[in-house]
C-alpha cells in the first residue's frame, strides 16, 4: 500500500492547492499554467521517479488525462467564481458611492432651511418617491434690489445623472439670480448653460422643467413668473393658476433660444402662492395592480385641499397636501413631490 509520503499521492492530494492560489493571484492564465505544471509533475512522478506497476503504457496517460481534467476544471471554475465575486464587490462599492453622492446631492437640491426674506413667510416640502431618485429641486435666493427669487424644477429622468443635472441647473439659477430679477432672462441663461454643458457629452441632453418667480420687495410686491415646460404657480387660497405668461419648452431641448413670456401679478398682504413639481398632480401609488388603470391625485383633489386650508400658514398647507397625496398613494408616491409655498406679510410684521 502506498504511504502518504509518496510523491504520487502528494501530487494527487495537494495539486489543487497551488491551482486555487494561482487562480486567486493571477486569474485564469495562472490557474491554467499551474494546472499544466501539476499534470506534468504527475506524469514525471509515475513514469520516471516512482513507476507504479498498475500504471504503465497507455494507462498512465489515461490517468494523467483524468487528473488534467480535474486540475483544469478546478482552475477555470475558481477563476470564474473569483471574477464574479470581484465584479459583485465592485458593483456594491459603486452603489455605495452612488448612494453617498445621491444623499449629498439631495441635501443640496432640497435643503431643509431656506433664507428668511423680508415680509414673506416661506415654507418648503420634499417627499421622496418610492423608487429611483429623481431630479426635483427648489431654490430660494435674494435677487437684485432686495427682491426674492424662487425656482422649482424637475429633471426628466431618474437616478444619479438626473440628480447631477438638477444640481447643475440649480447652481446656475442661484448664480444668475443675483444679477437679474427677470424670470425669463434667468431661464434663458440657465438654458444656455445647460445646452453648452450637454453639448460636451456623448449622451442625450437632459430635459428640465423649471418655473421661476421673482417677488419684488414690499410695498411693491410685484410677482413676475415664467415657466419652461412646468406647471403654472397657483394662488395658495383659491387654487387658481396665475394669469398671463406663455409656457416655453423645457430647458435643454435643442440649441434654439428659449422662447418664454412672463406673467405678472401682485402679492397683496396675506396673499399666498404655491409652486410645485408634477409629483403633486400626478401623485399615484408606486405599488399598484398593473392590470388596473393608473389613478392620479389630480388637480381637483389638490385644489380642494387648498380651499379647505384657505388662510392657513404655508407650512400647514404643505403638510396637508403631503398628507393627502401620501394617503391617496397609500404610502410614498411613485414620483418625487417638491413644493414651495409663500404668503405675504404686512410691512409692519416680522418675516417668518
Amino acid at each position: 500500500m502506498a504511504s502518504a509520503s509518496t510523491p504520487g499521492l502528494a501530487v494527487a492530494m495537494y495539486g489543487l492547492v497551488p491551482i486555487v492560489l494561482a487562480g486567486y493571484w493571477f486569474e485564469l492564465r495562472g490557474a491554467l499554467l499551474t494546472a499544466t505544471a501539476t499534470t506534468l509533475m504527475f506524469v514525471v512522478d509515475k513514469v520516471l521517479l516512482a513507476p507504479h506497476p498498475d500504471l504503465g503504457g497507455a494507462t498512465v496517460w489515461l490517468a494523467a488525462m483524468n487528473r488534467a481534467l480535474v486540475f483544469f476544471g478546478v482552475g477555470v471554475l475558481v477563476t470564474l467564481l473569483l471574477r464574479r465575486e470581484r465584479a459583485l464587490a465592485l458593483r456594491v462599492r459603486a452603489q455605495e458611492e452612488e448612494l453617498a453622492e445621491l444623499e449629498s446631492l439631495r441635501a443640496v437640491l432640497t435643503p431643509r432651511d431656506v433664507p428668511d426674506r423680508p415680509h414673506l413667510h416661506i415654507a418648503t416640502s420634499f417627499t421622496p418617491a418610492d423608487g429611483l431618485v429623481a431630479g426635483d429641486f427648489y431654490l430660494v435666493v435674494e435677487g437684485p434690489a432686495s427682491s426674492t427669487t424662487i425656482v422649482v424644477g424637475d429633471v426628466v429622468g431618474h437616478g444619479l445623472e438626473a440628480a447631477r443635472c438638477a444640481a447643475f441647473v440649480r447652481a446656475a439659477c442661484a448664480t444668475f439670480a443675483r444679477f437679474t430679477s427677470d424670470p425669463v432672462q434667468l431661464l434663458q441663461l440657465a438654458n444656455t448653460a445647460l445646452s453648452e454643458t450637454s453639448g460636451t457629452g456623448n449622451g442625450p441632453s437632459p430635459f428640465v422643467t423649471v418655473v421661476c418667480l421673482n417677488v419684488a420687495a414690499a410695498p411693491e410686491s410685484t410677482v413676475r413668473w415664467a415657466a419652461a415646460g412646468h406647471d403654472v404657480p397657483w394662488d395658495l387660497d383659491t387654487a387658481a393658476a396665475l394669469p398671463g405668461g406663455r409656457i416655453g419648452v423645457p430647458l435643454g431641448i435643442g440649441a434654439e433660444p428659449l422662447v418664454v413670456e412672463a406673467g405678472t401679478t401682485r402679492l397683496a398682504d396675506g396673499r399666498g402662492l404655491l409652486v410645485f413639481t408634477d409629483g403633486l398632480l400626478e401623485g399615484r401609488t408606486a405599488d399598484r395592480d398593473r392590470s388596473a388603470p393608473i389613478a392620479l391625485f389630480g388637480e381637483e383633489r389638490a385644489r380642494q385641499v387648498l380651499r379647505e386650508h384657505r388662510g392657513a400658514t404655508p407650512a400647514s398647507v404643505l403638510d396637508a397636501l403631503v398628507a393627502a397625496v401620501t394617503t391617496f398613494a397609500r404610502g410614498a408616491p411613485a414620483d418625487d413631490l417638491c413644493m414651495v409655498a409663500l404668503r405675504a406679510e404686512p410691512v409692519g410684521a416680522a418675516a417668518g
